[in-house]
């Protein structure tokens, strides 16, 4: 597994990750079908033989039950692992003081980790121009209180980037892009020209670039959060469009998933993708986009092409995985 270094911060992470908002669930309607807590663990566990040592999370997921689930499984083993969560950049209670909102959910999210420090900790979309001051110095005290190693913002907007930049020390972003969502490029841009780190969400365009769908949605359970958003003309023209990427797997050089996530990988400024997965299959073929054949510039733009034209009609969400 290739290693590469985010940012400025000095910490090593594997290139690829697991995003573990799946492991969520069913809890606190996540709606997340087809998940053991305990495949969850030993996914987790399984990601060390792997050579994964990030792990991305949010406090939001299933209402802290990713975060439970992966306390669970780094009992002696956390130095081994890099954990990222997340934290929403308001409270909805509005007499709460921001300070106190965020020092209090990442005490939250510590407990449930089952740690006493937070590798990435990183703002959950993006905050009110009027909270930053006060958001940046509750995180820099968590910082220094060694709660946090780091702080990051989820989001694809260089101009947040840079405001957040001009009162702390930002230290990497979230973003999302894929062979079928381009609109982060800016900001792998603007992050490559200022030494931020990248994690790289919705790789896969919520399960439309695993090549299960291109022809059915049969396999998609009624229960999953996707079933809703994906039965419908548009998504199903997108993908009869996206089944001509299959180009991609010929020859069994690659998978439509180690393909997809590839694409990513190679991309400049990316320091590592966070695909989800629900066991230790999903997981293993997610890490064998490190070894596979990287796409060839004829390979790329023709994907691009098919990305383009699919005019895939869901947005990037923030907190997809």
């Amino acid at each position: 597994m290739e290693y590469r270094v985010l940012g400025k911060t000095g910490i090593e992470v594997s290139c690829v990750g697991l995003g573990c908002w799946p492991m969520a669930g069913m809890a606190g309607g996540a709606n997340w079908s087809g998940i053991d807590d305990e495949e969850s663990i030993a996914t987790i566990q399984h990601a060390e033989s792997l050579g994964i040592n990030l792990l991305d999370t949010a406090n939001g997921y299933g209402a802290g039950h990713s975060e439970r689930v992966i306390g669970r499984a780094l009992q002696g083993r956390r130095d081994r692992y890099v954990v990222a969560t997340k934290v929403a950049p308001r409270s909805d209670d509005p007499a709460e003081p921001v300070q106190q909102y965020i020092a209090r959910n990442c005490e939250d999210s510590l407990e449930r980790l089952q740690t006493d420090y937070i590798d990435i900790y990183q703002l959950h979309g993006e905050p009110d121009q009027a909270d930053m001051p006060a958001i940046v110095e509750a995180l820099t005290r968590l910082v220094e209180e060694g709660r946090i190693r780091c702080f990051g913002i989820s989001t694809y907007e260089t101009e947040i980037m840079q405001a957040l930049m001009s009162l702390g020390d930002l230290a990497m972003a979230q973003i999302g892009y894929s062979i079928v969502n381009p609109v982060g490029q800016a900001g792998l841009r603007f992050a490559t020209e200022q030494n931020l780190g990248t994690l790289i969400r919705v790789p896969l365009a919520q399960g439309a670039l695993t090549g299960k769908y291109f022809d059915s949605l049969s396999r998609l359970d009624k229960a999953d959060r996707r079933h809703e958003r994906f039965d419908n003309p548009r998504i199903q023209a997108a993908l009869r469009k996206l089944s001509e990427l299959a180009f991609l797997a010929e020859g069994g050089k690659r998978t439509m998933v180690q393909a997809a996530l590839r694409f990513v990988l190679d991309t400049p400024g990316v320091t590592s993708v966070i695909p989800g997965a629900k066991d230790r299959a999903q997981l293993e073929e997610n890490a064998g986009a490190d070894r596979v054949s990287p796409l060839t510039a004829d390979e790329r733009s023709r994907a691009l092409a098919i990305g383009e034209e699919a005019n895939w009609p869901l947005p990037p969400y923030t907190n997809w995985t």
